[in-house]
């Protein structure tokens, strides 16, 4: 009997400290930045460790940055998606960079896009192009880096 109660005591120590670390707080929006012609960027972070324990050590997460017209039209996007060990040194390390992007308007190209990793940070540059009758009229740039801390948190 004794030996039964230790086995479901053990086993519910074990489920307890199994259970997914992410739960309501897995998207967090971070910020807005307006540009003087009155369009803007808004920025997202996603944390996909969904189903990371208590005693894992990677986080995998996104970071996006949406391009918006000054009326509020979606017209472009770029997300880096970056993997990191953590809570094993001084600091955070990211072990794999991904860039993807979208575009929602069909006078927008994504003309160059690119992802890097540097320490503890998953960095993806795109570049937006507008179009008008196949002549390119107007670019931008943004880099959108993704930060994870020494305790697994990222920003």
């Amino acid at each position: 009997m004794r030996k039964l109660l230790y086995l479901c005591l053990s086993l519910s120590i074990f489920f307890i400290f199994t259970t997914t670390v992410c739960a309501s707080d897995c998207v967090a929006y971070n910020s807005m930045e307006y540009l003087e012609d009155g369009s803007y960027f808004t920025t997202t972070v996603t944390n996909n460790s969904e189903k990371a324990t208590l005693f894992s050590n990677v986080r995998s997460g996104n970071k996006t940055i949406t391009y918006y017209s000054r009326s509020g039209n979606k017209l472009w996007s770029v997300t880096v998606t970056g993997t990191f060990t953590y809570g094993t040194g001084s600091r955070a390390t990211c072990i794999k960079s991904t860039v993807s992007t979208n575009v929602y308007s069909s006078s927008w190209r994504i003309t160059n896009s690119s992802a890097s990793k540097n320490g503890n940070n998953a960095s993806a540059t795109s570049t937006g192009t507008l179009y008008r009758n196949s002549t390119p009229i107007d670019s931008i740039t943004k880099t959108v880096t993704l930060t994870c801390s020494v305790n697994g948190n990222l920003s």
